[in-house]
């Protein structure tokens, strides 16, 4: 009873891992690199929010019209849509506005990401750290249950 409870927890487990390798090593590519033009009255702190929550990485190459370059991890539209609505944002370079998309001809950016930036709570990286320790911990565990289970087995038939 205990073995196959294991076996199904760890199995569970090795799946997810699985799966989760899998969606990483067939998505992961080149941000691309975007302009953000903040408007004049947004605070340093806001502005760190709004990265955070348009997943907005390395801000770098200020011009003096106040825009900045970043790497945009989340490009699915909902969240270009966002961020360009914004009322933060007074414009926006390298993204086509019209559709919410970044052009496919656009510079890549120093970061790297996948479909867990476009996806829902695993946009959160905490969350992502969190689902891998469960699953790594559910493959142990059901392992070691296994084991155990073996092991009182072969001790109780040995008696």
């Amino acid at each position: 009873m205990i073995r196959r409870f294991g076996l199904r927890v760890a199995a569970a487990g090795l799946v997810g891992l699985g799966l989760l390798g899998a969606a990483y090593a067939l998505t992961c590519e080149p941000a691309p690199r975007v302009r953000v033009q903040w408007g004049a009255g947004v605070a340093p702190e806001q502005r760190a929010r709004l990265e955070r929550m348009y997943l907005l990485l390395n801000p770098r190459d200020p011009i003096p019209d106040g825009s900045i370059a970043y790497d945009l991890l989340d490009t699915s539209v909902s969240n270009i849509r966002a961020l360009v609505g914004h009322p933060a944002v007074i414009n926006t370079g390298d993204i086509d506005e019209n559709v919410f998309i970044v052009p496919f001809q656009t510079e890549y950016g120093e970061s790297w990401m996948w479909i867990a930036h476009r996806t829902p709570l695993l946009r959160d990286a905490r969350l992502r750290t969190s689902l891998v320790a469960l699953l790594a911990a559910m493959a142990i565990g059901g392992l070691l249950a296994m084991r155990r289970s073996v092991t009182e087995d072969t001790a109780s038939r040995d008696r």
